[in-house]
C-alpha cells in the first residue's frame, strides 16, 4: 500500500468517501465471509482517515485490525512495518519485517518505504526475503530506448503484430512493429494528455485510448486540470475518429479499458469512482453510460471481462477485486481464502478461468494469478507468476497475446526529483517490456 498506494488512499478519504464501519466476527472457515470482506473494506477506509490526519501510529493500528480480519495477508504486514518505520518506531518495524521472513514472503522492503532503516539486522531481513524470490519466469520481449517515456499502458494488434505503448510525460502513443521499428502513432496534436489505458479492437480496426491532464505532463496548464478523454483512433492511418471528454473541472481520471465482443467500451474513471460504458459506434459527444455510480467503488483501476462477457471484474483499491454482473447489475467483492490480498492491483486480465493482475501496491512488484471458482464468485487459490524481477520499477499494465502476458516492467512513475518532476532521460532506464506465460497447467 505504500508510496503510490498511500497517496491514493489519502485522495479517497479527502474526496469525501464515507467510512462505513461493519461489525464482523471472524468465521472458522478458511474463506472470508461476505461480512468479513465488507468489514475489511471499511477498515481500509478507516485507515485512510488516520492517514489524512497524519496519525501514522493510528494508521498502523487500523491496518493491524485489518490483519486480524485477514490473517496471513503479507501485504498488510509489509504496510504495517513500513508505516512504523515512517513513524520512527524502528524496532517495531523490524519486528514486523521479521514476521514477513517467517511467512516466507518475497515482498522485499523498498528503501523509499523504510526511511532510516539500515544496519545489520535490516540487511539480514532483506537478504532473507530476497532468498524467497522464485526463479524468474519472464523474458524480455523488447526494449525501448526512449528512456523518458514514463509509460503506463500497452496494447497489441493481433492482425499486424504491432504493439502500442503510452507515455504519461510526453502525451503520446508509440507503435512498435514486428520488424522492431518504432514511431509515434499519436501525439499531443490529437489533444492527448498523459496517456493511460489502451485497447485494440481488431475487428473494427480501432485503437481506444484514455488520457488525463496530469500536472507532470509536458505542457500542463491549470485550465486543463480535471480533463480526461477517451480517444478513438483508426488503426491503419492513426487518424482520430472521435473524442469523448469529461471535464475540465471536477475529479476525473479515465484509466483502464475493456472491450465487449460487440466492441462496446467499458472503462474506469478512477477519480470519480465510476465504471462507464460507451457504444462502439457512438458519435463524438455521446455521454457515457454509468454502470457503477460514484460512492460504491474507491479508485477503480484495471478491469476485464469474463470469457462469456457476463461478468466484469474491477480492481478496486479499497474493496479489492469487485465483480459486476452485467445482466442483472449485481455487484459484490470476490470472496477469497484467508491471507490472500486482492488490493494494490493495477492491470487486470481474464484468462482461462483466472484473473491475472499486476500488483504494484507494495514491494518491487508482482504478477499474480487468481484462480476463480466455476461460478466466478470467489477465488480458489493464487499463484505468483513473477516477482521482484531486476527490471521492476513500478510495473503497471500488460496485454494478453495468446498464452502470454506482455507487460511494462519499469514505468519509472516514481522516478521524480525534489521538485516533483520526472528525472531527465540520462537518469532513467530504457523501457523494458517483459513476457511471461500465463498458461494454466491445471
Amino acid at each position: 500500500m505504500h508510496a503510490r498506494s498511500l497517496i491514493l488512499l489519502v485522495a479517497l478519504v479527502s474526496s469525501g468517501c464515507a467510512v462505513r464501519p461493519t461489525a464482523s466476527t471472524p468465521s472458522s472457515s478458511g474463506v472470508l465471509s461476505r461480512s468479513e470482506v465488507e468489514a475489511l473494506s471499511a477498515t481500509y477506509l478507516q485507515a485512510g482517515g488516520s492517514l489524512v490526519q497524519g496519525d501514522l501510529p493510528a494508521f498502523a493500528s487500523t491496518l493491524t485490525r485489518a490483519l486480524e480480519l485477514n490473517p496471513g495477508d503479507e501485504s498488510l504486514v509489509y504496510d504495517i512495518a513500513a508505516t512504523l518505520a515512517q513513524a520512527g518506531r524502528t524496532e517495531e518495524s523490524l519486528a514486523w519485517l521479521d514476521k514477513l521472513v517467517a511467512m516466507r514472503s518475497n515482498l522485499i522492503p523498498q528503501d523509499r518505504d523504510f526511511p532510516g532503516l539500515q544496519g545489520e539486522r535490516y540487511q539480514r531481513i532483506v537478504q532473507a526475503l530476497q532468498g524467497n524470490t522464485p526463479a524468474s519466469r519472464s523474458t524480455t520481449a523488447f526494449t525501448l530506448s526512449e528512456r523518458d517515456l514514463i509509460p503506463e499502458g500497452i496494447a497489441h494488434d493481433p492482425v499486424t503484430g504491432t504493439f502500442f505503448v503510452s507515455s504519461i510525460l510526453k502525451r503520446k502513443v508509440i507503435a512498435i512493429r514486428p520488424d522492431g521499428s518504432v514511431s509515434d502513432f499519436a501525439t499531443s496534436e490529437a489533444q492527448l494528455d498523459s496517456v493511460l489505458g489502451m485497447r485494440v479492437d481488431p475487428a473494427r480496426r480501432v485503437l481506444w485510448v484514455n488520457s488525463y491532464a496530469s500536472p507532470n505532463m509536458l505542457g500542463f496548464d491549470e485550465s486543463l486540470r480535471g480533463r480526461s478523454t477517451l480517444h478513438k483512433f483508426e488503426l491503419t492511418t492513426g487518424r482520430q475518429l472521435a473524442r469523448f471528454v469529461r471535464g475540465p473541472g471536477g475529479r476525473h481520471l479515465l484509466n483502464d479499458i475493456a472491450l465487449s465482443a460487440s466492441g462496446d467500451v467499458l472503462l474506469t474513471d478512477s477519480e470519480a469512482g465510476e465504471v462507464l460504458k460507451l457504444r462502439a459506434d457512438a458519435p463524438e459527444g455521446t455521454p457515457f453510460e454509468v454502470l457503477v455510480p460514484s460512492g460504491h467503488l474507491f479508485y477503480p483501476n484495471g478491469l476485464t471481462l469474463s470469457d462469456d462477457g457476463k461478468s466484469l471484474f474491477v480492481a478496486d483499491f479499497v474493496n479489492g477485486l469487485t465483480v459486476l454482473r452485467l445482466d442483472s447489475g449485481e455487484r459484490f467483492t470476490l470472496a477469497h481464502p484467508r491471507g490472500v490480498s486482492t488490493h494494490g492491483l493495477d492491470g487486470l486480465y481474464f484468462h482461462q478461468g483466472s484473473l491475472v493482475g499486476v500488483h504494484n501496491g507494495n514491494g518491487p512488484g508482482r504478477i499474480i494469478r487468481f484462480v476463480l471458482s466455476d461460478s466466478r464468485d470467489s477465488i480458489v487459490r493464487t499463484e505468483v507468476l513473477e516477482s521482484n524481477h531486476p527490471s521492476f520499477q513500478l510495473p503497471t499494465t500488460g496485454v494478453l497475446v495468446g498464452n502470454a502476458l506482455y507487460f511494462i516492467a519499469n514505468s519509472q512513475l516514481r522516478s521524480v526529483g525534489a521538485d516533483g518532476k520526472y528525472l531527465p532521460a540520462e537518469k532513467l532506464q530504457p523501457v523494458s517490456i517483459l513476457r511471461v506465460s500465463v498458461a494454466r497447467e491445471n
